[in-house]
């Protein structure tokens, strides 16, 4: 008997063991009061970029507190182009500490402990950051293809296989008309940049676009963008040859990267321009200032506008991919998740590429791809690279074809990843399933 009742005890605490843990990820998101969030450095802005989307990915799940932003001192120029209110803050709904002054007031226990930390993406520092992150939990997911994202706890990591093939976030895209009534607000944007995004909505209703993210960290990034060009415009002229190809250029530029860019694609010969027909070519595809782009009476159907954007506040940038219209330009792995998500087929610059499911599609769509990204990566540096070219611009027609093979996996993948992300499963994991450490305690 007494067997029985101590059996019937144990089952009672065990079970409300699993219900203390069974809070939902909104339950748990307006319990907090503050939340820290790590930002590390990379060459481009993608990790800041990770960082800032896990914010807005934990709003829209219900977190009403304060975010605590530390970060890698070399990070501070990015994150005041994207995050908001740095270096001040917003009293109420985030603050921001430098890396090595957060190292001081934890030394000094000035840091007080939290339920909760995170990181949206990092080059390796998330295991240090974990020792000192003065937090019962911290989760460190990363993008798309970028390892499965750990949960540390108790100074112990546990991995999470089942995020593998999960986006980092899904956001809530915003509608046009939302986005640019919000232009007016965002002091990181120019009024020439405004001006262009008020001109890009109006003209990628009935023109080609794509954008193209982190050519600053490329060292033949001109070269690159000359060869790509020339494919997107041979594979424009066989879907559309009514229509012209704007590509917003989101990364960052000084004047001097500025200046090669426009020698090489407008003021003199460049490296393959070498006759009339390449200068010929070669003087279609326009490199434009916002406001030079702005300025436009008409877009000439068949022409590259190729407008040097730069970094730009993350709805904006996310209004761009959603309205492409061809296989966009990316780098890393962050801008590739996100293109994922979007279902936008793409190229990589860092030669990178996560596609599952790849097996579902037939061998002729597959060489394709395979051909399309081996002639990327390689083509720009030849000389006589029209194999490549034609790889290249065969993938791009099929791939912005509604309807065709490759067209329809992209969409498809888009839906899946949708489906769920990174942020809502490792809330999922830390709110529903009972910590080690908790089941070690029922069972003593």
């Amino acid at each position: 008997m007494m067997l029985k009742l101590r059996a019937i005890l144990f089952s009672a605490i065990l079970l409300l063991g699993f219900v203390a843990f069974a809070a939902s990820p909104s339950e748990f998101l307006h319990e907090q009061e503050m939340i820290r969030v790590y930002v590390d450095k990379a060459p481009g802005f993608g990790h800041q970029s990770a960082g800032i989307s896990v914010m807005r990915r934990l709003r829209d799940l219900g977190f009403k507190g304060e975010f605590e932003v530390v970060y890698q001192s070399s990070v501070a120029g990015k994150i005041q182009k994207i995050y908001p209110g740095f270096p001040e803050g917003i009293p109420g709904d985030v603050h921001y500490v430098e890396l090595n002054k957060y190292y001081e007031m934890t030394a000094r226990q000035l840091a007080p402990q939290i339920p909760f930390a995170i990181s949206g993406a990092d080059d390796g520092f998330g295991e240090e950051f974990a020792k000192i992150a003065k937090a019962d939990k911290y989760l460190r997911l990363q993008p798309l293809g970028w390892g499965p994202g750990t949960l540390f706890e108790n100074g112990k990591a546990v991995a999470m296989p089942t995020m593998n093939d999960l986006a980092l976030v899904n956001l809530t895209s915003t509608t046009e008309q939302d986005l640019l009534k919000s232009l007016p607000e965002m002091r990181e944007l120019s009024a020439d940049k405004a001006q262009f995004v008020e001109r890009f909505a109006i003209e990628a209703k009935s023109q080609f676009s794509f954008p193209v993210y982190g050519v600053g960290t490329q060292t033949f990034a001109p070269q690159r963008m000359f060869f790509y060009g020339k494919a997107v415009k041979a594979a424009a002229a066989k879907l559309d040859k009514t229509k012209a190809v704007i590509v917003p250029v989101v990364s960052p530029f000084n004047t001097q990267e500025m200046d090669t860019f426009s020698k090489i694609f407008g003021k003199k010969s460049g490296f393959e321009a070498v006759n009339a027909t390449e200068l010929k070519h070669q003087k279609q595809m326009h490199l434009l200032t916002p406001q030079e782009f702005s300025n436009l009476s008409a877009l000439k159907p068949g022409n590259v506008y190729f407008v040097f954007v730069g970094s730009v506040p993350q709805a904006v940038f996310n209004f761009f991919y959603e309205k492409a219209t061809l296989p966009v330009w990316v780098a890393g792995k962050n801008a590739m998740s996100f293109a994922a998500t979007q279902g936008k087929p793409y190229f990589n610059t860092v030669n990178d590429y996560y596609l599952p499911a790849t097996e579902t599609l037939s061998k002729e769509s597959l060489k394709i791809l395979t051909n399309a990204q081996i002639g990327f990566d390689s083509g720009y540096g030849k000389f006589m690279n029209q194999p490549e070219l034609t790889a290249v611009s065969k993938y791009i027609q099929a791939a912005a074809t509604p309807g065709n093979e490759l067209a329809n996996y992209y969409a498809n993948l888009g839906a899946k990843l949708s489906s769920n992300d990174r942020v809502l499963e490792g809330l999922r994991f830390i709110t529903q399933s009972p910590s080690a450490l908790s089941c070690s305690k029922v069972f003593q």
